[in-house]
């Protein structure tokens, strides 16, 4: 069985040209069987089978025209996954959009980026202005998004894509049936593209050996906040998250108190967690999603409550704002943690938080507001005394808490 190191994509020497070739001489519905054989799923959070979402969006297009879009907008700016991948190895990425139109039957696709990312634009124009006489047919052009964390969300990308503004939209109709410009559009991220080249090499089997049986492959993680060695790791699935940490050299400073997985709308896990298996199923069993693939480290000197209020601070300004349960239940769930870490907490906020947490969770048109609720689940489960200090005691766990309206009042009186 050969090892992940084998496999890993980071270090994947492809002849770029020849696995193109090869994926076009296949017929594309053999393309699509292998992808399928691969189990391959998306790696941009929600883990949705490649091989079905190309499936869909050839059977949708029937011969006429569609589109693909890779993905390598970094919405969390804390976890740079898409441009680890265009700064080592923007020809797979170039390569597995190429793989994906041959499936989809797309003469047309975009390189989606971060307007930030000055350095990997560079480093994939670069690649595709070497690739591009071996394209064929297939036009490929690089597209920025408008910055903020919505702007990688798929449909509020396709908006971009044709000078709307950034925002979700109702579903159905999915991208593959009715995407950009009302075309079947593929949308995949830069890394679950990049897996292609490797696949149509090495056959579905020898990519199906590393990793999980439900998640096959290896996946890019950020490791971020008090660890001996942040940056970005290529692991296979069914690690642990205590073997990812120890890849990063372990907690530092103050005393370990719990990870936060899946970056701004992942859960916050306590540090007996550490067990938890690095795959689709086992993360949403403990509570969290692999989203963005951040894992951050926190220490015993951070206030959950505190900590818990100020992602949702963050996530009420990065709102689209197009649905009700979103725009305003992230405000609103702000509100009551704020009034709980400012020592105004009530026994009755608890339930209140819960039943917020069901509503993002059930009602929010895309999956921004649906994994926020994650924060708020797994922070009253996993840290209930941060919360009952603030509430019954009127005092913060870690003595870090300044009320809000103190922060309000310092703010004001500043030149």
């Amino acid at each position: 069985m050969p090892s992940s190191a084998a496999y890993r994509i980071l270090d994947a020497e492809i002849d770029a040209a020849h696995e193109r070739d090869r994926a076009r001489a296949m017929d594309p519905e053999q393309l699509i069987a292998l992808v399928e054989a691969s189990g391959l799923r998306g790696r941009g959070g929600a883990g949705f089978p490649l091989g079905r979402k190309l499936a869909a969006t050839r059977a949708s297009a029937a011969g006429g025209s569609a589109y693909v879009v890779a993905n390598a907008y970094d919405a969390d700016p804390g976890s740079p996954l898409a441009r680890t991948i265009l700064l080592k190895k923007p020809e797979l990425v170039i390569d597995g959009l190429a793989i994906a139109a041959a499936a989809v039957g797309a003469t047309s696709g975009y390189l989606y980026l971060r307007p930030d990312g000055e350095s990997a634009k560079r480093a994939v124009e670069r690649a595709l202005e070497v690739a591009r006489p071996a394209l064929g047919d297939l036009q490929v052009e690089v597209a920025l998004g408008p910055g903020g964390f919505m702007g990688g969300e798929e449909s509020a990308l396709l908006a971009v894509l044709e000078s709307r503004r950034a925002m979700a939209r109702q579903r159905p109709p999915y991208p593959a049936q009715q995407g950009l410009l009302m075309r079947p559009t593929l949308v995949s991220s830069a890394e679950t593209l990049a897996a292609l080249p490797v696949i149509v090499r090495d056959g579905a089997d020898a990519f199906k050996r590393v990793g999980t049986e439900t998640s096959p492959g290896t996946k890019l993680v950020s490791v971020t906040g008090a660890v001996a060695s942040p940056g970005v790791y290529e692991v296979a699935f069914g690690v642990t998250l205590g073997e990812i940490l120890d890849r990063a050299g372990g907690a530092t400073g103050k005393t370990f108190k719990g990870l936060h997985v899946g970056g701004p709308t992942g859960g916050i896990l306590n540090a007996t967690r550490t067990g938890v298996v690095l795959d689709y199923e086992s993360l949403k069993a403990a509570g969290t999603h692999l989203g963005s693939a951040q894992i951050r480290v926190i220490t015993s000197d951070v206030c959950i409550v505190n900590e818990a209020a100020m992602l949702f601070d963050y996530l009420s300004k990065e709102t689209c704002g197009l649905c009700v349960p979103c725009r305003v239940g992230t405000k609103r769930v702000e509100g009551i943690l704020e009034g709980i870490y400012s020592d105004l907490g009530r026994a009755d906020d608890l339930p209140w938080l819960d039943q917020l947490a069901d509503h993002l969770q059930q009602f929010s048109l895309c999956g921004f507001g649906i994994t926020s609720a994650s924060i708020l689940k797994t922070t009253m489960r996993e840290f209930p005394d941060d919360y009952r200090r603030h509430i019954d005691e009127k005092s913060c766990p870690t003595g870090t808490c300044t009320p809000a309206r103190s922060r309000r009042y310092e703010t004001m009186a500043q030149p």
